[in-house]
């Protein structure tokens, strides 16, 4: 995870579980994004806008989104997109059977062109997977 003075991502959304929690740091702002954009990836794909546009434009897609929808969307910092994009393939990776454990798995390209083949359905339903397990994860991390 890149290293900053100050946090990478800013959320002020007083209803989100995950921002408002006491313990709350860079790595509980990344996990609120990534949910963020699973949520609204959703939406997108059944927009008809490409998976891979989706997982390789992720920062760019939420400060768009937060320059619609107002304040309490989590926006990664720029420097940081690319990272953030990098976490949010192997998450949807995840969820399509790969068991990576790391950004750098080289099977994730592979694994994402065939799901990217899928109908918007059923990448609908492989984004809402990815989002219950990353949510799952989030949960179990929280409290181990």
């Amino acid at each position: 995870m890149p290293r900053s003075t100050t946090p990478a991502w800013h959320c002020d959304d007083n209803a989100c579980s995950i921002c408002i929690a006491p313990e709350r740091d860079e790595r509980t702002l990344l996990r609120c994004a990534v949910l963020t954009l699973l949520e609204h990836s959703r939406w997108m794909a059944c927009d008809e806008i490409p998976l891979s546009d989706i997982l390789s434009a992720g920062g760019n897609y939420l400060s768009r989104l937060s320059d619609t929808a107002g304040d309490g969307t989590p926006v990664p910092a720029v420097e940081h997109w690319a990272w953030f994009d990098a976490e949010l393939r192997l998450v949807v990776a995840r969820a399509a059977g790969l068991d990576a454990v790391s950004t750098l798995d080289p099977r994730i390209d592979k694994v994402l062109a065939t799901a990217a083949r899928r109908t918007s359905r059923r990448q609908v339903d492989l984004l809402d997977l990815a989002a219950e397990q990353f949510a799952e994860l989030c949960a179990r991390s929280r409290t181990a």
